[in-house]
């Protein structure tokens, strides 16, 4: 490109970078892959990767919960295959509630209204937070010692991410308009199911794997890899789960919003939509 700014006409125009193409994919991977190598590389302390990873879970499902309140459409429990916490396929609804005409109340002029009958939705699926919680158990009080200056301004910034990220698939789309504060919070709580099967099934097979290694290779093994590499890469087994589920939960969320139709592990986040549902039978019947 010239001094001046101006496009080189001899190598076209640039083009962006296709957010599903496979190069985006690399560069989604590699993102999730940095801190690993910070942690092997500069001595970063592990408690406080996985402390920013569990505010960043905590942040989002705070965001959607947010964003849950300004949903106008009505909720639909009928057929679903995944509840959200607080709700189940025995739930009885209000149905003079969400059949009548919602109640917005308009909080400032730039933002859409927020829905009264919202609130209890949001309310009952908060109890996530239990199962959000859950690492904590292990940790205790000294999860208070990874509260640190570092930690504070990760924390500021996944915060910016996620509104930035909730503004971009929930308003500047105006996606309010045709979801329902259950299909909100059910966008979260998928994610956080999905950490959770991750880290029930990565823990166990990571220790097992590494009792094997120990077993055939003697113990001194490890302590030879922590002298060599440094201490951070015993523990990169156990990161490298975390690290490729948050780049899966990363690309798959990106892909569910810009393909129409996205297959494999996307339709996971992509959430249960009866519009959804009923548009495609539509349009099926429609091809005969």
């Amino acid at each position: 490109m010239p001094s001046d700014g101006s496009p080189r006409p001899d190598r076209g125009p640039s083009r962006p970078l296709d957010p599903t193409s496979r190069g985006a994919l690399a560069l989604v991977v590699a993102t999730n892959l940095l801190p690993l190598a910070g942690v092997v590389a500069f001595d970063w302390r592990v408690g406080e990767l996985l402390a920013v990873y569990w505010i960043e879970v905590v942040v989002m499902v705070l965001a959607y919960s947010v964003a849950a309140l300004f949903a106008e459409r009505p909720i639909d429990l009928d057929d679903r295959s995944f509840y959200v916490v607080g709700y189940s396929e025995n739930t009885e609804l209000d149905e003079e509630r969400w059949e009548a005409d919602p109640e917005p109340i308009r909080l400032v002029s730039w933002l859409p209204p927020i829905y009264r009958r919202n609130v209890g939705v949001v309310v009952r699926s908060l109890g996530v937070f239990y199962f959000v919680a859950f690492p904590l158990l292990g940790v205790g009080l000294d999860a208070v010692s990874y509260v640190t200056p570092t930690v504070g301004f990760a924390a500021v910034g996944v915060c910016l991410a996620q509104i930035v990220e909730v503004r971009r698939e929930f308003f500047a789309e105006r996606a309010y308009e045709e979801q329902s504060p259950y299909m909100v919070v059910e966008a979260a709580q998928r994610v956080v199911f999905f950490y959770i099967v991750i880290g029930m099934l990565a823990v166990p097979a990571v220790t097992v794997a590494l009792l094997a290694v120990q077993a055939l290779a003697g113990s001194g093994a490890f302590d030879a890899v922590a002298a060599v590499v440094g201490p951070g890469a015993i523990l990169l087994p156990y990161l490298l789960p975390i690290a490729f589920a948050k780049a899966t939960v990363e690309w798959s969320r990106r892909r569910a919003f810009h393909e129409s139709d996205p297959d494999g592990i996307a339709t996971w986040f992509t959430g249960e939509d009866p519009r959804r549902e009923w548009k495609k039978e539509e349009e099926s019947a429609g091809d005969w």
